[in-house]
């Protein structure tokens, strides 16, 4: 088995968890827990620290703005298809924050004439279409590596809160905190 958008890899983790064994089947099952562990931080944060190709639809900007808030991580744009069919090519738009990743809106620029559009129908609902690679970062940062590897270790190890979640350190709690998504 191999672990699928895993936040630390098992070669990481079988050292922090002290674990000499080479039984594949107990590294199978090591792997499953990473991936688990993994997928307990994208539920709590909200939000996943591998890159994900997705497209994803937009209705027209309340306010008739330039700017479109994205539902989600965005790091990279392939195609941005307007409302009207059009597709707006990279040099009339920017990714806000210019600077940073992840991107969290579309700023249509003001030399491009452009503004968000409706459909051919008069729809406004879904109509602007973003293909394009979604998440936090390619890669997982330090901290939620370290964060996966100790909620690894517990659930590994079988120790679970009184609510039935992995335990936690102070440090992966703060971990989590700090990345949550908000909206």
């Amino acid at each position: 088995m191999a672990i699928t958008n895993g936040y630390c890899t098992l070669a990481q983790f079988k050292p922090y968890a002290n674990i000499s064994s080479t039984n594949a089947t107990d590294d199978g099952a090591i792997e499953l827990i990473i991936e688990d562990a993994s997928r307990f931080i994208d539920n709590e944060t909200g939000r996943t620290f591998y890159a994900r190709t997705e497209t994803h639809y937009f209705s027209l900007p309340v306010d008739y703005s330039r700017e479109l808030r994205v539902d989600d991580d965005l790091l990279t744009i392939t195609t941005l298809t307007n409302g009207d069919g059009d597709t707006i090519a990279s040099t009339y738009y920017n990714l806000i924050p210019k600077n940073t990743d992840p991107k969290y809106a579309i700023l249509l620029t003001e030399s491009g004439d452009y503004w968000w559009n409706q459909d051919s129908s008069g729809n406004t609902e879904f109509v602007i279409s973003v293909a394009g690679t979604w998440g936090f970062a390619s890669t997982a940062p330090h901290n939620v590596r370290s964060a996966c590897m100790q909620i690894a270790l517990s659930m590994y190890q079988g120790r679970f809160d009184e609510n039935g979640r992995p335990a936690m350190t102070d440090v992966t709690q703060r971990t989590i905190a700090y990345y949550r998504r908000r909206l």
